[in-house]
C-alpha cells in the first residue's frame, strides 16, 4: 500500500528556494577562496565552477561578468563580518564593554579571510573604486552601530549619540590604526596597549568615565 502522506519526488524542473540558496552559497565561498588564492584577474569561471561543484550556464545565469562576481562576494562577506555582541555580560562599565567588544571585533576582522579580503579590496581600488568606497562605508557604519548598541546600556544621557561618539573614536584611534599594521605584515603589534592608550585618551576627553 503507498503511503498517501509521502511527499512525491522531484522529478527535475526547477530548483527549490533552499536549493538555490544552496547554490548561491556555494558560489560565494568558491569564489571568496579562489579570488583570495589567485587574484580576480587569475581565476576564471570554471574554475568558480568546478570549486562550488555548478555548471558554467549556471553560474553565468547569475553572474555575467567577474565583476558582477566579485561585487556580490565583496557584500556577502561585509555582510557576515560583524561579530556578535550577544554574549556580553549585563553590568559592566562602558570602558569594559568597549575594551571586550573593539577586541573582539578587531580580532575578528584580522583573522586570515577578513584580513586576506582587505589586502583583495586594495589590489582591486583602480577597477572598483566606488565599490570599495561603499563597502567601506557599510562595514565602518555596521561597526558604529555595533559598538553603540553595547554602549547604550552603560550610558545615562544622550545615550546613542555619546555611543556613537565613542565608537568613532574607537575606531579611528584602534581599529584603522591597529588594522593597517596588520595589513603591512606587523604581527607584534600591541592591540592590549593601543586599547589601554585610547581608554586613557578617551578618559581625558571626558567620553568615558
Amino acid at each position: 500500500m503507498t503511503n498517501a502522506t509521502q511527499p512525491p519526488k522531484r522529478k527535475g524542473g526547477r530548483p527549490s528556494l533552499s536549493e538555490v540558496a544552496k547554490i548561491d552559497a556555494r558560489i560565494l565561498v568558491a569564489a571568496t577562496a579562489l579570488f583570495l588564492e589567485h587574484g580576480v584577474d587569475g581565476t576564471t569561471f570554471e574554475a568558480i565552477a568546478n570549486k562550488a561543484n555548478v555548471s558554467k550556464p549556471t553560474l553565468y545565469a547569475r553572474y555575467s561578468t567577474k565583476s558582477d562576481l566579485f561585487e556580490a562576494m565583496i557584500r556577502a562577506n561585509v555582510t557576515s563580518a560583524m561579530a556578535s555582541t550577544a554574549d556580553l555580560s549585563e553590568g559592566l562599565s562602558t570602558e569594559d564593554t568597549l575594551r571586550l567588544v573593539g577586541q573582539k571585533m578587531i580580532r575578528e576582522a584580522t583573522k586570515p579571510v577578513p584580513l586576506g579580503l582587505m589586502r583583495l579590496y586594495i589590489t582591486e581600488a583602480p577597477r572598483h573604486g566606488v565599490l570599495i568606497r561603499e563597502v567601506d562605508y557599510i562595514g565602518r557604519e555596521a561597526a558604529v552601530a555595533m559598538i553603540s548598541e553595547a554602549l547604550v546600556p552603560t550610558l545615562n544621557s544622550d545615550a546613542i549619540h555619546h555611543a556613537r561618539l565613542i565608537a568613532d573614536k574607537f575606531i579611528d584611534m584602534v581599529f584603522i590604526p591597529y588594522l593597517m599594521r596588520m595589513l603591512l605584515g606587523d604581527t607584534k603589534s600591541s592591540l592590549d596597549q593601543r586599547v589601554d592608550d585610547t581608554m586613557s585618551c578617551l578618559k581625558a576627553l571626558q567620553l568615558i568615565n
